[in-house]
């Protein structure tokens, strides 16, 4: 099975689709991905399914969920050598249903394999190496998590958690570079980063060190104040202790800013 949930939710096996077409089937395949080996409980499922108005049919309404899905699984399996049987690949528990399937085609497992591999060579010193394969964990994503899957209660924190995610690995990645001196090469990157998340300090510190060091300090000055007016108007907040030293010691010209902020943030990879 290749199975795709770092944007749209594709699921195929043999090269046939096995995603059903009914939206409550296509949330079941999701949570099911998700959980790939774990039992997800017929609660957990009607939450999913229903939310809080779980109606008096619900239990046939799953039932009818897994059925499409064994279908498709069926479909797709008669078109190739294995002799597996849906009902071996949708299993059916005593509290609800598991899929079992190998995982090494699930773009979740690859990115992970990729951010732990990022991760140990950053630990062994290989800063270049790590930073490429950050960026290939990245390459992975094709749009938001489930993208055409509208998440309920279950699916959403799964939603957010990945995308929490992406959103570190990208940043953990745009430092690795920065401690390799590829200013330039991610300050247009960085400028579009903040202007997605204005209120993110990490992403906005970077751009102003990416400028400062690229030789730009009056636009890595512009960049603090752009910061600290999307702060101060839109939340009611000053930039951190941090960001205003950062303002200051480029203010001073502080041959040392190189090191100490870079140093002071240290990767430390999330997914690994």
């Amino acid at each position: 099975m290749i199975a795709r949930v770092l944007g749209p939710l594709r699921v195929t096996m043999n090269g046939v689709s096995v995603v059903p077409t009914a939206l409550k089937a296509r949330k079941l395949l999701a949570v099911l991905i998700l959980n790939r080996g774990r039992v997800v409980q017929r609660a957990a499922i009607e939450r999913e399914l229903w939310g809080l108005d779980v109606p008096m049919s619900a239990s046939t309404g799953i039932q009818n969920c897994v059925m499409q899905i064994r279908k498709s699984i069926g479909h797709a399996l008669a078109g190739g050598p294995s002799d597996r049987l849906p009902k071996e690949t949708l299993i059916t528990e005593a509290t609800g249903y598991r899929l079992e399937v190998p995982g090494e085609q699930f773009d979740i497992v690859g990115y992970h394999r990729l951010v732990s591999a990022a991760s140990e060579a950053e630990a062994r010193g290989d800063l270049s190496q790590a930073s490429a394969q950050l960026n290939n964990a990245l390459k992975l994503w094709r749009d938001a998590p489930l993208a055409d899957v509208p998440a309920g209660p279950v699916l959403h924190p799964h939603v957010l958690r990945l995308e929490e995610d992406r959103k570190a690995v990208l940043s953990q990645r745009v430092g690795l570079d920065l401690r390799l001196r590829r200013y330039a090469e991610v300050i247009g990157e960085l400028h579009a980063l903040v202007a997605l998340n204005p209120y993110d300090e990490v992403l906005h510190e970077y751009l102003m060190l990416a400028l400062y060091l690229s030789g730009r300090r009056n636009d890595a000055l512009a960049a603090y104040q752009g910061v600290r007016t999307a702060l101060t108007d839109g939340i009611g907040l000053e930039p951190s202790h941090r960001l205003r030293r950062l303002q200051q010691q480029i203010l001073n010209c502080d041959d040392a800013l190189e090191h100490t902020f870079l140093d002071d943030r240290s990767p430390h990879l999330v997914g690994a």
